[in-house]
């Protein structure tokens, strides 16, 4: 009875330090939900302060790029990328002005900021057109109201699913028969998006319509059906709806097959058959790819710029220019250097970037690859049009970033 006694006074005393514990991560889990609106309001506050005083940012004055090197001046502070900054503020925008309830939540810590990003996606198919009546404006302005009290109210007791699909089933409700507007309108989010998945993989995804591709993967299907029974050399139904996807996208074996030139640096003793090369081959910008697949795509090189590296031997590449425009080898080089946008913190490929002079050409700059630094598109109209400083560093490799509110980026750690 005694040991049955002191067991059950243990259970107790160790559910109590678990309550506290838990009761500790609810308090801190508030504390979060209340600093992240906090942060959504400041991130407003700059923005609308950049617009209202765009000569801060800019030398003409323009509010549009002022807005821009405010969300690049946050983005680099809070170390995230512009894109995150830009969604940060769309869904603050939209929930402070149209649902005030719900965003009350998320100020008194009772809304996570993943909640209110949910119910502001689900909302904004609510909104009436531009230039809509004032009757069509007035009754999505009460729909939206609708959603704001209900999911403001869900928002204390549902989980994440469950108040998504209680939001869902909403505002479908409030749409009735305007189904075909919602699609329209979701039409225009269609996109394509690529994400690196590590391991030398990655993932490339298609929001779209979903009769097209629905008939696309049963396309896939039906031809991975076919070959699989036909060929029977081990690869299962997914992998070969993969290469199939692949090929198809690519146009291998067409005359329009990609052209696009993607780099790849293989070190010659990967090629040696070494089995611990000095190096790893890596596709520039992207990351490193593994030993087989770098040994074939040097024999089969097709859209690939083959570019074998060697450890010992530096090949030293000065190509000073008299004329503006840089040459193809000074343009591959810089690619092959960088990788990337040369500004701190952006990832966006060389390959895609514009080649900047660090001194201006109309200032007595030159085209020499000492003072040419890839700069994608964003960036480059960044540097010519706002008071931000793009500065090459002594190493040639990387650009530090001077905002016009005095913030100076860092360099980001070597690899």
């Amino acid at each position: 009875m005694k040991q049955t006694d002191d067991q059950t006074a243990r259970r107790a005393s160790a559910a109590e330090v678990v309550g506290h514990v838990l009761g500790d991560l609810a308090r801190n889990d508030s504390e979060a939900n209340r600093q992240a609106a906090l942060r959504s309001e400041r991130i407003l506050e700059v923005i609308d302060l950049a617009r209202r005083n765009p000569d801060v940012y800019t030398h003409d004055a323009d509010p549009g790029f002022a807005e821009r090197a405010a969300v690049l001046d946050i983005a680099l502070r809070l170390q995230l990328s512009e894109d995150q900054v830009r969604g940060v503020q769309a869904t603050a925008e939209f929930a402070t002005s149209l649902l005030p309830d719900l965003w009350d939540r998320a100020r008194d810590g009772f809304a996570s900021p993943t909640a209110v990003r949910d119910v502001v996606s689900r909302v904004r198919v609510l909104q009436a057109p531009v230039g809509a009546p004032e009757d069509v404006v007035a009754a999505a302005c009460a729909a939206i109201a609708a959603v704001d009290a209900a999911a403001s109210e869900w928002v204390l007791t549902c989980p994440p699913a469950l108040l998504r699909r209680k939001v869902r089933a909403l505002v479908d409700r409030l749409l009735g028969d305007r189904t075909t507007q919602r699609h329209t309108r979701a039409m225009q989010d269609r996109a394509v998006a690529f994400d690196e998945a590590g391991d030398g993989m990655s993932w490339l995804s298609i929001y779209g319509p979903t009769a097209a591709l629905h008939a696309a993967y049963r396309r896939l299907s039906a031809t991975a059906k076919h070959r699989q029974k036909a060929e029977r050399d081990g690869r299962t139904r997914d992998q070969i709806r993969t290469d199939l996807a692949i090929s198809w996208l690519t146009g291998e074996g067409t005359p329009t097959a990609v052209t696009t030139k993607v780099f790849v640096t293989i070190p010659v003793q990967l090629l040696a058959g070494d089995p611990v090369p000095v190096e790893q081959a890596e596709i520039v910008g992207l990351g490193p790819i593994d030993p087989l697949t770098a040994r074939q795509t040097f024999l089969d090189a097709g859209s690939f710029r083959r570019v074998v590296t060697d450890p010992v031997r530096g090949v030293v590449v000065d190509m000073d220019r008299r004329t503006y425009r840089p040459t193809r080898a000074q343009r591959d080089w810089l690619i092959l250097q960088h990788g990337t946008c040369a500004r701190d913190g952006c990832s966006r490929l060389a390959v895609d970037a514009d080649l900047d002079h660090d001194r201006p050409w109309a200032e007595g700059g030159t085209t020499d690859l000492r003072r040419l630094r890839p700069l994608c598109p964003r960036d480059h109209r960044m540097r010519h049009r706002t008071r931000t400083s793009y500065r090459t560093r002594p190493d040639e490799r990387t650009v530090e970033v001077v905002t016009p509110t005095g913030f100076r980026s860092t360099a980001p750690p070597p690899f």
